[in-house]
């Protein structure tokens, strides 16, 4: 009988239950057998994989569940569906066959928090108490009653026999188990997307060589400027090139402190591509600030590293927002990180590391076997998270096969401070040393060439809003002024607008949609070309100071860390085209919309206290780091994140480990995107990352975030949106009305 695991739709005909396994299995075990080629775990974890996926839809069979597959009406399963792969698994009695239970288990609800689940006796693994179909005590019976009619269904519909798993022991970690439902649910998803019609894109190879050799030539294109000044600093980036591209991959991790301005785009990607070839890996991954524009980045390696005849798009993918997705209907709008080149930002990178979430698991075995660049590191976690990130980093290292690049121009090398490790067991923390990627002479020559490039000035008074303005006014320009919220960014750019008139400011921040905020930087790159346009200013939020190529006359920083303050003078004097150039920082005042940013309080101290020492270097960034966690002490919250990692309570981590400390839905400005998208167009992901932003889910009803019904998770903008502040245009005219107290970071 040809038993069913989905029912028709529209034009689509029902999918058979064989035909559903029989290419799920085929996907994921290609999945974990890709992620884990070559490595000594790979039986177990490739075995673990298949069992859960042969079974993870084995309640399905049952009658009451055919009735509906057959006669499609929309409806949901009557019975719950996953139990009886889930029971089957843990009673083979093996290692593989236990966490495969816990993987089919997990492929719809997520992967939950094992402690509890042990604590629920007999019921654990069975169920999940939300009664109706998913009680217990319910699904237990009905699953003792009929689970020999499923297994022999199962493999009648299969055509083969029982096989009996291995018993060799296999002790996995959290992170690992993550690795394995991703390639469980890759495979479910992408097998259901293809059967109703929208198959995924298969992506270029990364092709090392070739790629390497197409990077050798796009740098060798590049021109050094005109000036001696420029000429030296263009000199300096070409051998710092050359010295990243012949750099020893033989370590798995590496650290590169390059100046700002040296070229780590480039010569760090080449260094991967490098370690990519002697290595054998699959892609590589530039993960860059979570508040960072990383177009910047995807534009230089779409000319640096597509081959003839390729799509630009599919070799270099750019991952900006969480467009992650469980619904059916939405789900071929999630981001698969399947492309030769994934830049992606810091919040999603880690935040997937994180996970519990089947549809953010989804691309996660895609990071096995890469190559990883973690550019401007300084700013991609909040310093709570990083010890854990780093054990996370490591595990990708040692045991998953991946080569990685710690780099910042202000790096703070927090592994080398006792204070970021937990205090567990009485546990040591690691006494880890990385390997530089190059070498102490030429980081000298790169690091004497900043040293006269730029002055950091501290101002001594705090300012208010009018203040500020006549501060921001007074300096040379073209200037740039970087603020620590979204709101306060937009009430100075809006405020300068009105004083000093609209075609003196532009504004760059998170407010903006992607495809904006790629027009405004082409803008602001063209105003910065034109020498007789100086009398102007770029007013954004941290976005801008890393892995940007701009340079402007003068800079103003809202004080923060001394890592925020070193990068903007990455985008002041960048090329040494001023004889003199200033950053200055500033402190301000609340009101008339600014708010400060509480989470900076600790940073600002410890530059407070680098000024006074004259410690405004690339040099004192981990002293910085050190002063800030001795005046935030080691937040309980670190052993509890590493405690809860060791005991596998998934859904705790996912909870806890969150970059942006608030959860965010994924809204669509207004616009003909959105207009097509409510009128039945189907988008595609990439798309759909250009027209959205992300927007505090506390804030739905406050903004009026309207649900997009036919794309569950989407929500649609209903207030002011322009082109040069974003959706704060509608936002600062809602907080207007309000108390005051609502902060927009």
């Amino acid at each position: 009988m040809n038993w069913l695991a989905h029912s028709a739709k529209g034009s689509c005909p029902a999918q058979t239950y064989g035909d559903h396994i029989g290419r799920a299995m085929l996907k994921a075990c290609d999945a974990a057998c890709e992620a884990s080629l070559g490595l000594p775990h790979s039986d177990l974890f490739v075995e673990t994989v298949s069992l859960g996926t042969e079974f993870h839809d084995l309640g399905k069979l049952d009658d009451d569940n055919q009735a509906v597959l057959t006669s499609p009406t929309g409806k949901a399963l009557p019975r719950e569906h996953v139990d009886a792969g889930t029971k089957h698994l843990f009673g083979l009695g093996t290692d593989t066959s236990r966490f495969a239970g816990m993987l089919a288990y997990a492929h719809h609800r997520g992967l939950p928090d094992v402690p509890e689940q042990k604590a629920r006796g007999a019921t654990a693994w069975r169920g999940d108490e939300k009664g109706g179909r998913f009680d217990p005590t319910a699904v237990i019976v009905r699953t003792s009653a009929h689970l020999g009619d499923y297994l022999y269904r199962h493999h009648e519909a299969l055509a083969r026999t029982p096989a009996q798993p291995c018993a060799i022991p296999f002790k996995p970690v959290a992170l690992d188990l993550r690795m394995a439902l991703g390639c469980l649910v890759d495979a479910d998803h992408g097998d259901t997307a293809r059967h109703y019609g929208a198959p995924p894109i298969d992506a270029p190879l990364l092709q090392a060589e070739a790629r390497l050799a197409a990077l050798d030539s796009y740098v060798a294109s590049l021109k050094s400027g005109d000036s001696a000044r420029e000429k030296a600093r263009g000199d300096n980036r070409h051998a710092h090139y050359d010295a990243c591209r012949v750099a020893d991959t033989a370590a798995t991790l590496v650290e590169c402190d390059s100046p700002v301005g040296s070229g780590k785009t480039t010569a760090v990607m080449a260094h991967l591509l490098c370690a990519a070839q002697a290595k054998n890996l699959r892609r590589v991954f530039v993960v860059q600030p979570f508040t960072n524009i990383i177009d910047q980045s995807v534009k230089t390696y779409r000319e640096a590293l597509v081959l003839t005849d390729e799509p630009a798009d599919q070799v270099v993918a750019a991952h900006h927002h969480k467009t992650d997705f469980n619904d059916p209907l939405t789900r071929a709008l999630t981001t698969r990180w399947h492309a030769p080149v994934v830049v992606t930002t810091a919040v999603q990178f880690f935040e997937t590391l994180a996970s519990n979430h089947p549809a953010s698991l989804r691309k996660l075995h895609q990071v096995a076997r890469s190559a990883i660049f973690i550019d401007e590191a300084h700013a991609a976690l909040p310093a709570h998270l990083w010890p854990l990130a780093w054990q996370w980093l490591r595990r990708l290292a040692d045991h998953w096969g991946c080569h990685i690049v710690m780099a910042s121009g202000s790096l703070a090398r927090f592994w080398t401070l006792n204070e970021f490790y937990p205090r567990l067991k009485d546990a040591q923390p690691p006494e880890i040393r990385l390997p530089p990627l190059v070498d102490n002479e030429l980081r000298a020559q790169l690091g004497d060439g900043e040293a006269h490039r730029i002055a950091y000035r501290q101002h001594p008074d705090a300012l208010d809003l009018a203040a500020l303005l006549d501060f921001l006014v007074a300096l040379p320009g073209p200037s740039i002024a970087v603020f620590n919220t979204v709101q306060t960014a937009a009430v100075v750019a809006r405020a300068l607008a009105e004083q000093s008139g609209r075609g003196k400011v532009e504004h760059l921040s998170t407010a903006l949609t992607p495809l904006d905020r790629e027009k405004t930087l082409v803008r602001v790159k063209a105003r910065l070309a034109d020498k007789h346009d100086q009398d102007w200013m770029l007013v954004a939020t941290s976005l801008i100071e890393a892995g940007v190529d701009l340079s402007f006359r003068s800079g103003v920083r809202e004080a923060a860390s001394l890592s925020s303050l070193l990068q903007l003078g990455g985008r002041v004097n960048r090329h040494n085209e001023y004889e003199e150039a200033a950053v200055w920082s500033v402190t301000l005042r609340q009101g008339a919309g600014i708010r400060q940013h509480p989470a900076m309080r600790a940073s600002v101290s410890a530059l407070g206290k680098l000024f006074k020492r004259d410690r405004v270097t690339p040099d004192a960034c981990t002293e910085a780091l050190k002063i800030e966690v001795g005046e935030q002490g080691n937040p309980e919250l670190v052993n509890a994140l590493f405690e809860s990692e060791s005991a596998k309570r998934f859904a705790s981590v996912a909870d806890n480990f969150k970059v942006i400390a608030s959860d965010t839905v994924t809204v669509l400005m207004p616009g003909s995107f959105l207009d097509a998208i409510q009128n039945g167009v189907r988008p595609d992901w990439k798309s759909l990352q250009s027209h959205c932003v992300q927007i505090w889910a506390n804030k739905k009803v406050d903004f009026g975030l309207a649900p997009i019904d036919a794309y569950p998770g989407l929500f649609a903008w209903n207030l002011a949106y322009d082109d040069f502040i974003g959706y704060m245009a509608g936002a600062l005219d809602v907080l207007a009305v309000k108390s005051g107290n609502t902060l927009i970071v």
